[in-house]
Order: structure tokens, then sequence, then C-alpha cells
């Protein structure tokens, strides 16, 4: 028996189990993971290291920081892995940084104790399982604010290397998603003498120089090298960063009130019984501080253009840290309750998983084995000893912990976060190669390439989606011209993207050469040659 998880071997095989499925053994999907896998081939085939592009056309809504760390993990496993695969091992790297800032600012806040069950609360939330392994900036981001944190957390105790350690964290953050990435970290550094006495020291100012002059240097030196690559780009990225921010109409605050509330769980709960418990007593200065992080976050999330779910991550970790201060002080209710609803919602959805698979690869039950062949028509299951041996691991493991670890202070949020593990290490490898069907763009993309006339020198294109960009560029080097960016483009070959059953009212000199689309997708792509 072990009280869960003070054993340091048991803690990180959990950490570790968490952020490997996933990573490798499928192709880019149409998510930012196809977006980020986009802008890392056109580094290493085309040499665009500066100015991140995604198939042809400079990107201004990611900093490069994320997809040089991604370019190198891809060369470095170029020989075992391939390229989309080993791009994606830099979000493990990223992410195992963020989980240890995060146990670290924890640490220091309120204790060691915090720093595990700060961790444990965000490895739990379902917003964060995704994009966790995908190839995406926002990932480095969320390292760059965690370090961040911790050297505003640092910043009493040892004021000069806190002033580093944030100045590093704004870079990376900076430097992967750009000025919304930097606001509210920034915002909390310079207020936070006016949040709590424990940063009113003349120390703490002073440290604040060297973190906003590298800041400023590497930040402004990365902009220079943009603009002396390409003329222009700092004006428009500058432009392309002030057009993210806007008025929010009313219904941004409904969109994000359902959103956030399954996003952020379970660290809201967590992170609300803190400031419960903790309202008979002066807050102390830790808890001030994240107060401050969770509503400055909130506050630059709300003002966002074009709400998407992938924008509330830099929530997470500050709401983590308070959720971190509160499980030590949950009563034992709310904690069995949060343990074993974790515990029996992986139980059945992982019964269910092994349920599928099993039919998937007998025809039994039938009912349930031609549900899968009718969501993924055209996928032939095939048994892997390995997937099954991997699987079985993350089952018994998962029953080990649960049957076998004592009562502790981290029951709740243990069992949560391992459920949430099981139920991941089996999507990745149970049900992968159907999901990774359904999903990938390999089959349309060399369809695709093969109907190209052989004296194309240009094609135009028409609703092409970003994703849809990236993967034909991957996959079959196809990079168009949109005609959404240039209207006066006249190349002899048009793509059009749309959904089936709408017209793509194109005139009379047009010729469909090719149509196409993934299994049970709506979307579907047409190409066409114009007639002389």
């Amino acid at each position: 028996m072990t009280t869960l998880p003070r054993g340091p071997v048991l803690f990180a095989t959990l950490v570790l189990a968490y952020l490997l499925p996933g990573l490798v053994g499928h192709d880019p999907w149409k998510t930012e993971d196809a977006t980020g896998i986009g802008i890392v081939h056109q580094m290493l085939e085309h040499g665009r290291w500066i100015v991140p592009y995604l198939a042809g056309e400079a990107y201004l809504e990611h900093g490069p920081f994320h997809f040089w760390v991604a370019a190198l993990t891809a060369k470095m496993f170029g020989l075992v892995l391939a390229p989309h695969d080993g791009a994606r091992l830099a979000s493990g790297v990223m992410m195992a940084a963020m989980l240890a800032f995060v146990h670290l600012a924890g640490r220091e806040l309120y204790g060691r104790t915090a720093g595990i069950s700060a961790v444990l609360a965000l490895l739990g939330c379902l917003g964060l399982l995704v994009h966790a392994h995908e190839t995406l900036g926002d990932i480095s981001m969320l390292a760059g604010q965690a370090l961040a944190w911790y050297g505003i957390a640092l910043a009493p105790r040892k004021p000069l290397r806190a002033g580093w350690l944030l100045g590093a964290g704004l870079v990376v953050a900076g430097l992967s998603k750009g000025v919304p990435a930097v606001a509210a970290p920034l915002a909390v550094a310079l207020a936070a003498p006016l949040v709590s006495s424990a940063w009113r020291r003349r120390e703490y100012l002073m440290n604040l120089i060297p973190a906003l002059l590298m800041l400023l240097a590497l930040w402004g030196g990365w902009l220079v090298l943009a603009e002396n690559r390409s003329g222009g780009f700092a004006l428009a990225w500058w432009q392309a960063n002030a057009a993210q921010f806007a008025v929010p109409p009313a219904a941004v605050l409904g969109y994000w009130g359902q959103t956030l509330a399954w996003a952020l769980w379970p660290a809201w709960p967590l992170a609300l019984w803190t400031l419960w418990e903790g309202r008979r007593r002066e807050a102390v200065p830790g808890t001030r501080m994240l107060i401050a992080a969770v509503a400055a976050s909130f506050g630059v999330l709300v003002f966002l253009d074009d709400p998407r779910e992938v924008y509330a991550l830099p929530l997470l970790v500050p709401l983590a840290l308070l959720a971190g201060a509160g499980v030590p002080s949950l009563r034992r209710g709310a904690d069995n309750a949060l343990a074993w609803f974790g515990a029996l919602s992986a139980g059945l959805l992982g019964a269910l998983m092994w349920l599928g698979w099993f039919a998937m690869m007998t025809g039994y039950p039938p009912t349930i084995a031609r549900n899968f062949a009718k969501l993924e028509p055209g996928h032939v299951p095939q048994f892997s000893w390995t997937v099954l041996a991997v699987a079985l691991a993350f089952t018994l493991g998962w029953l080990w912990l649960i049957l076998r670890g004592e009562r502790s202070v981290f029951r709740g949020v243990s069992f949560w976060a391992a459920g949430i593990t099981l139920l991941w290490g089996l999507a990745t490898t149970l049900i992968l190669s159907w999901v990774d069907y359904g999903k990938s763009y390999r089959t349309v993309a060399q369809a695709l390439k093969k109907s190209i006339p052989a004296d194309t020198r240009c094609i135009e294109s028409r609703g092409l989606g970003e994703a849809q960009r990236a993967v034909f560029d991957y996959h079959a080097e196809v990079v168009t011209l949109r005609l959404e960016r240039d209207a006066e483009a006249r190349c002899s070959v048009l793509l059009v993207q749309a959904r089936e059953g709408d017209s793509d009212n194109i005139g009379p000199e047009w010729k469909l050469l090719w149509e196409g689309r993934r299994p049970r997708d709506r979307e579907r792509f047409r190409l066409y040659q114009r007639q002389p």
C-alpha cells in the first residue's frame, strides 16, 4: 500500500503516462496540430526559420519559438520517427517544463504539498488533455507563463533570480503567441506591489528592470531579424496582434461560461474551495497574487476576438495553483466524491473502449462492430500485440492505483488525474488507428496530387482552411494561391473546398478534374482546370 502520490516514482510515472501517449503514431489531424505541423514543414523543407510560414504564406498568429523546438526534435529523431511525430515530441518537452514550473510555483507559494496537488489538478483539466499532445504554440506559451508566474512567486524571497526567471518566461511566452501571451503576466508583475506588501520592496522593483530589458531585447531582436528577412513584417505582425483584441458582444460571456465550466474542471471548483476555506482569515500573499493572475488572464481572454476553446489555456496555470492550495483542506466527503466520480467514470468509459476494440477485432458483439464500421467506412482493423500490451499496462496500472492506494490528501485529484490518463492511454492505443483513419488527410492529399495536370504552374484555391492548406503542403507539397488573399490570381487550376451539397458557383470555363473527401466528412474538395 502507498500513500498517494508521495512516492516520487509513482508521481513521475503518472506524469509520463499522461504526457507520452498520443505524441506519435498518427498523422496530423484537422486541428491546431495540422497547422503546427505545416509550419514546421516549411522550416525544415524551405528554411523559413525566422518568420513562421504556413503553406507559403507568413503566419502571424503565432511566434516561432515552439516551432523552432518542434523542428529540432523532428531533426533529432528523424531516423526513427516521421517528421510529424518527431515535431510533436516538442509538446511533450514543453509540457514537462510547464508542469515543473507549476510544481515549483506551488511549492514556493504554499509548500511542497500544494506543488504536487497543483500538478495533479492541472493534469485532470479536461481542456488541456488534447492540446497537450498537439504541435501547438500555446503549449510553449503555457511553459513561458508558468515560468513567469514562478518568477513572480519567488520574488519576495530571491528577487534577483526571480527577475531573470520572469524575463525568460515572458520571452518564451511572447515568442510563442505574441502580445496576448505576455499581457496578463506582465500586468500582474507590474501590479504586484499593489496586491501585497510581500512584493512592495525596492529589490523587487529593481529586478523588474532586467526582466523588461530581456523581453524587449530578445523579442525586439527577433522582430528586427524578421523585418530584414521580410520587409514590412514588423508592422504586419503588430497589426495582426492588435486585431486579436476587440470589444466583446454579450454573447461571448455566455460562450465562455459554458466552455470554461468543462475545460477548467476540476481546477475551478477546487480553486473556489481555496477561497471559501480561507474567507475568515486574511488572504496570504500568494493567494492575492493568484487572484490577480486569474483576473488578468480572464480579462485578456474576454477581449480576444473570435473566441475559441484553446484560448482558455492561460487560465489553467493560475487556477491550478489556487486549486493546489485548497486540496489539503478539502472535506472528506468532497474528496471522496471527486475520487469515486473519477474512478467510476474512467472505469465505465475505459470498459466501453475495451469492448469497442474487442468488437472491431472479432466482430462480436455484431451491433457494436457494425456501428464502428459505419462511423468510419473502409477502415480495416489490424491486431497488434504492442497495442494490446500497452493498453493492458495502462489498465492494470490504473486498477492498482485505485485498489491499493491509501487515503491521503491527494486521493481525489490523484484518482481523477489517473482516470483521465487511463482514458487517454486507451484512446491512443486501442482505437487510435480507427480515429486516425477518419481524421487523416493523407489519402485525400495524395489523390489530389495525382489529379493535378503535369504542366500546372500554379493552383488557385477558394475556401481552403488553414489545417487543409497545411496538410496538403505536408503530405503532397500542394501549395495554393488563395483567392481570398489575391483576387487577381489567374492560375489554370482551381481547388475549391466547400460543404457537401453546396454549389461551387464557378463559370463554364472550368472543367472538373477530381473530387474527394475524407470518409464520413461533410467537407469535400473539387479540382478544376480552366479550359482554353
